[in-house]
């Protein structure tokens, strides 16, 4: 993990060092809204909508060309199971976080007025996702930290020369693997504000 976040951070500031060459603006902002954790395995699924976000540094390359780092995290969501699921003979509490969210995005976009812009997001999310079950009073836990496929779309509408603000969603992870047989989806639909430098 310490490895992959080292190669990323080379990575963009190799970026930022080529970019600052074709005279780029750079920002730094938050996210915040709704968070989709979704895990699903045979015969269990759980599908939890709770409050997350995340601060982002970027840089815009030109009108049609930029790139964003994020890290987040997002609370937690639970499920009443009913006694029987997955063989348990009782009924039991799920709970699904996201720990942390780590994520390097492409962000093509196209100015629609000198104002208001659309962009697209392409890249990759490493998560750790945690589930916890608990039944009468006892609990237990596993995670997975995995790397998906990210993309997502948005808008961002500039209030003058440094402040912006935006909407946007963004599929994190879609079907990835957190176990021998579980797949896991992370989404989010956020409002922004940026802070252009």
């Amino acid at each position: 993990m310490m490895k992959r976040l080292i190669t990323v951070m080379a990575l963009w500031l190799a970026m930022v060092g080529i970019a600052q060459a074709q005279d780029f603006r750079s920002y730094a902002g938050i996210g915040l809204g709704a968070f989709g954790l979704e895990e699903s395995e045979p015969g269990f699924s759980q599908k939890s909508t709770v409050f997350g976000g995340y601060i982002k540094v970027g840089a815009d390359f030109n009108d049609y060309l930029g790139a964003e780092l994020r890290f987040g995290t997002t609370g937690s969501g639970s499920q009443t199971n009913a006694a029987g699921t997955l063989g348990v003979p009782l009924s039991f509490t799920t709970k699904l976080q996201a720990k942390y969210i780590i994520s390097y995005l492409a962000k093509p976009q196209y100015p629609i007025t000198p104002d208001f812009r659309i962009y697209g997001l392409l890249g990759g999310t490493t998560a750790k996702l945690e589930a916890t079950a608990s039944v009468l009073g006892f609990s237990s836990s596993v995670s997975a930290t995995k790397t998906g496929f990210s993309y997502g779309i948005g808008g961002e509408l500039s209030l003058d020369d440094n402040l912006s603000i935006g909407a946007e969603w963004a599929q994190y992870w879609k079907d990835v693997t957190v176990g021998p047989n579980a797949k896991a989806r992370l989404w989010s639909a956020v409002g922004t504000l940026n802070y252009a430098f």
